[in-house]
């Protein structure tokens, strides 16, 4: 035990000197047997006491306060994913959240899945600002007979290409790219986009194409107002590693490398993504290597370690920032309680 103290020490003082704030207080576990995750809020390390809880979520104490959920599936033959995604917006409502993010999969990528969701954020009373970003199933309209709407692989891509696809993404999200930014409270948001999928190469599968033009687009926003310590919020529907199941999966990003080379340089970064469904309270939802990485897990349907669906599950995060603190916690939207052991402080 005290060989493993004293390993550990150099990494602790590196990090107290890299932390915004002197009392930022960290716990870890080790994944793998090498790299240091983020700990549960039960871990011995973890000092909430200068941060509200995220029970009663406080508006006027946070400096930010948002929501984080992907993996919607609202299409519009599928009423369980519409109850689902209605649960959740409401209950983001009751918690006052003035932000939320839909970080991709919105339906199947046709246009009635638009609709309903749309339709389904209209009807919601004082429903929060939301950001979009752009998932593989909004490609997925390339699998559907054109005519009769059913699935239909064997003639993919039916008649669909990559830019229709985006266009129908882009009316929604009122966005002119499917990479934007915005600043919320002073706070830099950066939302990612895949820019092609398997209509254009087939190699592709459901791996996120980001251009060279994207990447450096990245690059100078990640430098724009740069404060150190200062969190940057990056959202890209598919995640670089896999979150929630193994961290030895592949990559889920066509130019992965060069993704996490530019991430690599900004320790601040919080990178969100969805895509894998896993749930939340899985150990490695939360990764902490040269920035920090974020599985948001899925509404319409989260799924176990192994793969498996959880029917009666429907899960997110509430985000609060207080003074560069940053606090995650999972939210389960159907019994609209926090999810246990899913706290995160960083």
């Amino acid at each position: 035990m005290r060989k493993v103290l004293l390993l550990l020490l150099p990494f602790f003082f590196l990090l107290s000197v890299t932390a915004a704030g002197a009392d930022n207080a960290f716990s870890f576990s080790f994944q793998d047997g090498s790299l240091p995750a983020i700990a549960h809020s039960s871990g011995s390390y973890v000092n909430y006491s200068n941060l509200p809880q995220l029970n009663n979520p406080d508006r006027l104490a946070s400096n930010l306060l948002f929501g984080v959920v992907s993996d919607i599936h609202v299409q519009s033959t599928n009423l369980i994913a519409q109850d689902k995604f209605q649960h959740m917006l409401g209950d983001m409502v009751q918690l006052q959240i003035p932000n939320l993010i839909i970080n991709g999969d919105l339906g199947d990528g046709n246009p009635q899945d638009y609709h309903t969701l749309g339709t389904l954020v209209s009807h919601q009373k004082n429903a929060p600002a939301i950001f979009y970003t752009i998932g593989n199933h909004e490609f997925y309209k390339a699998y559907h007979n054109p005519i009769t709407n059913k699935w239909s692989p064997g003639t993919f891509p039916n008649g669909e290409t990559d830019m229709a696809a985006r266009n129908r993404f882009l009316k929604l999200s009122k966005r002119s790219q499917v990479y934007y930014d915005e600043y919320l409270k002073g706070y830099h948001f950066i939302f990612l986009g895949s820019e092609k999928s398997a209509i254009s190469d087939r190699t592709y599968g459901d791996r996120a194409f980001l251009s060279n033009e994207q990447l450096s687009w990245l690059e100078s926003k990640l430098q724009e107002n740069y404060s150190p310590g200062k969190p940057i919020f990056v959202f890209l529907h598919q995640p670089l590693v896999g979150l929630g199941s193994t961290q030895n999966s592949s990559d889920f990003i066509v130019q992965s490398d060069r993704l996490r080379e530019i991430l690599n340089r900004f320790g601040e970064v919080v990178f969100f993504s969805g895509h894998i469904h896993r749930e939340l309270k899985l150990p490695t939802t939360v990764l902490r290597k040269e920035f920090i990485m974020v599985n948001s897990s899925s509404v319409s349907l989260p799924r176990d370690v192994h793969g498996q669906a959880l029917h009666n599950q429907s899960e997110g995060l509430v985000v609060q920032v207080f003074k560069n603190k940053v606090t995650l916690k999972g939210r389960d939207f159907l019994t609209k309680t926090w999810i246990p052991d899913t706290q995160y402080t960083f």
